[in-house]
């Protein structure tokens, strides 16, 4: 579980733009230790088709063990290694380092464990864990839009907390992650996940959210006015 579940393959697909312009004898591998693309698979592969053709080469089942940067290589499980002229690796994430030196990444020492009704920490529960910290719930993404809202959720709980008021028994959060495929187009997922009080996380609401039916310059358009919204309500400020 990575931060951003469409990220490598959206910067895969920028890195192939810049070089079609630029370096259009270059190839783009993408080395990915999942079986298959997470987050929404048809449309990447449906714009490196259509937009790179023969530049971008998925490799799945592709786990990075070791990066030699003197060689500008990598070690790959089970795999021959893999030379590239630049390198970008993503490393196995967890929990920042206050996190797991205050003992609170109490899942396989790399995420968090959280009461999803107030995203308190199992463990300590003045302590709340928002974003990617957390050991998500399932299907919950590790996305900006979900943790402004575990931010929100966690913040009216503990206002509730305060004045002695009952905390939202159901709280819902909502997701929305925009990609760009090329410098003006893009595409995006949404999805809604529900607290189930019986079961103490939260699950996707049925028939709710969804992808893009297609790439397109207004989904860009789309996702800009999201960037602005959602540091303007992070922040305080528009940007």
């Amino acid at each position: 579980p990575y931060r951003c579940p469409p990220g490598p393959y959206e910067r895969a697909s920028l890195v192939a733009a810049y070089c079609r312009q630029h370096k259009p004898r270059a190839k783009v591998l993408v080395l990915d230790a999942n079986p298959d693309i997470v987050s929404k698979p048809a449309l990447f592969r449906r714009a490196w088709a259509e937009l790179y053709p023969g530049m971008v080469e998925y490799r799945p089942g592709h786990k990075v063990t070791a990066v030699d940067a003197r060689t500008m290589t990598v070690q790959v499980e089970l795999q021959d290694a893999v030379r590239g002229d630049v390198l970008n690796v993503l490393p196995p994430m967890r929990a920042g380092t206050i996190a797991v030196r205050s003992g609170l990444a109490n899942t396989n020492g790399r995420w968090c464990a959280v009461d999803f009704q107030r995203f308190a920490s199992t463990l300590s529960p003045d302590i709340h864990v928002l974003g990617d910290a957390i050991q998500a719930a399932p299907l919950m993404p590790k996305s900006a839009h979900m943790a402004n809202a575990h931010a929100k959720v966690a913040a009216a709980a503990i206002v509730a907390e305060l004045q002695g008021l009952a905390i939202d028994p159901q709280p819902m959060l909502t997701n929305t992650c925009y990609s760009y495929v090329a410098p003006q187009e893009a595409i995006h997922v949404a999805s809604v996940h529900g607290y189930v009080p019986a079961e103490k996380t939260y699950r996707s609401v049925a028939g709710s959210g969804g992808v893009s039916a297609e790439r397109s310059a207004l989904e860009a358009q789309y996702a800009r006015g999201w960037a602005r919204a959602i540091w303007a309500d992070t922040l305080g400020s528009a940007t």
